[in-house]
């Protein structure tokens, strides 16, 4: 049994590290001059995304260290990860409504 926790835990780090990084490719995506607004609300809708990009990069980094802590259990922290990865998708989602309606 505790190794199939152990092996719980690394897949949802696994899977948190890769929503890192997908929300720095996002932020490195906002950052170029491909995407920059024509128009005043285009430039507010992009500093809005850049911070709640930013709120959740940290906010990730956060959850990842605490769950990298060897006394924490993964269960206990179950809908702080799939909150956290709903996050990311609908952050997603929302850069590329922003890139397809630029």
């Amino acid at each position: 049994m505790k190794i199939s926790i152990s092996s719980q835990k690394v897949a949802v780090l696994t899977e948190l590290e890769r929503k890192r990084k997908s929300v720095e490719q996002l932020l490195m995506k906002m950052e170029s001059y491909l995407y920059e607004p024509q128009t005043p609300s285009g430039f507010e809708k992009k500093q809005d995304l850049k911070t709640t990009i930013n709120r959740t990069a940290t906010s990730t980094d956060a959850l990842l260290e605490l769950l990298k802590m060897n006394d924490i259990s993964i269960m206990e922290s179950m809908d702080d990860v799939e909150r956290q990865i709903e996050e990311c998708y609908a952050l997603e989602l929302e850069v590329a409504k922003y890139v397809l309606n630029r």
